[in-house]
């Protein structure tokens, strides 16, 4: 592994005050900005869904698929994420992180921008970089940390940041020479992240805040550039996916230098986005007529299919401690994806 240490200048751009909040989370819900109305979605920026999920390995118009029946959709209490001004042709609504307070993070299209949101408890407020044309919001841990990326509308251009609900404060990662786009995608409770940078190729990292470095890895075997880190837990095991020498995307598991990588049986490709602290990790994967159904992999290696009621398609995401999930389906109605959360019984 490579080791390389960017240190912050004392001037930290994108250090702003955002309100202070006296609890932890009680406070954070009404002292965001409401979500505000937005058009239909336009063609998504650097960053959105780009990286954390790579293009989509099934093409083209497939007929309807009939509502998912499996006997794991019974352990969960399903709630829809409603986004208004934003479902109704929101091409990409994401719930990507969850904690164990329930606070769930994602982001939402409106217009020509994406912009980032927090919910918690059937609220759902609007979260924005300051000044930023686009604010791309993922994984959130158990400190009330998010992070992710935003940028100013300068193509190829991200950055990554991370907001604290406690302090009310925006704070950017330094960037990565020769990389003009950079974003996050899971935190842990320690405040080590993982994500990537591109443009012009991508690259996967792993962020120590106590020694203000970046290290730099790769799936052994991996086609280059093809390794997407998703999300780490409080033991630095980091999950994500990768692309092998045939074009084929498989979930991996990563504990220090040793990786593990794994297939739900009979997929077509596997895509591992979240890890809670019990070494359980949640997906999606691509089974064989085609379709994509969502997986909880235990961390003895059994996976169980879970799939939001009713949807076409599942994304599973995020999980948290409690084994509670959030993610994304496809409304059959609509046909376009809508967040949700999955409380378990």
């Amino acid at each position: 592994m490579t080791r390389t240490k960017i240190t912050r200048t004392l001037a930290l751009t994108g250090l702003v005050p955002a309100g202070k909040l006296s609890n932890l989370y009680s406070s954070l819900l009404p002292m965001l900005a409401l979500c505000m109305a937005g058009a239909a979605w336009c063609q998504p920026g650097p960053g959105f869904r780009e990286g954390r999920f790579p293009s989509n390995p099934r093409a083209g118009a497939q007929p309807a698929k009939p509502a998912p029946v499996t006997p794991a959709n019974s352990q969960y209490r399903f709630v829809t994420i409603e986004i208004p001004g934003a479902t109704a042709g929101c091409a990409f609504c994401d719930a990507f992180g969850i904690n164990d307070a329930g606070l769930v993070t994602g982001q939402y299209p409106a217009g020509s921008a994406s912009n980032g949101f927090a919910w918690q408890n059937g609220i759902l407020h609007t979260l924005d970089y300051p000044g930023a044309m686009d604010t791309y919001l993922q994984g959130v841990n158990n400190r009330g940390v998010v992070i992710g990326s935003y940028d100013n509308g300068v193509a190829n251009t991200n950055i990554a940041v991370t907001y604290s609900f406690q302090s009310g404060t925006w704070t950017t990662l330094p960037g990565i020479p020769g990389y003009s786009a950079n974003s996050g995608y899971g935190i842990n409770d320690f405040g080590i992240a993982v994500g990537n940078a591109w443009q012009p190729n991508g690259v996967a990292w792993t962020w120590d805040p106590s020694s203000q470095s970046y290290s730099f890895f790769a799936v052994p075997g991996s086609a280059q550039y093809t390794t997407y880190p998703g999300a780490l837990n409080d033991k630095e095991q980091v999950v994500g996916q990768y692309q092998d020498a045939n074009g084929v995307y498989h979930g991996f598991l990563k504990e220090g230098e040793t990786y593990t990588t794994f297939d739900p049986p009979d997929s077509t490709y596997t895509f591992a986005a979240g890890i809670n602290n019990s070494g359980t990790i949640v997906g999606e994967w691509g089974n064989l007529s085609g379709w994509q159904e969502g997986f909880v992999r235990t961390s003895d290696g059994v996976f169980t299919v879970v799939d939001f009621p009713g949807g076409l398609e599942t994304q599973i995401v995020g999980i948290n401690d409690r084994g509670d999930i959030c993610g994304e389906s496809v409304d059959p109605k609509t046909g376009q994806w809508t967040p949700f959360v999955g409380f378990k019984m």
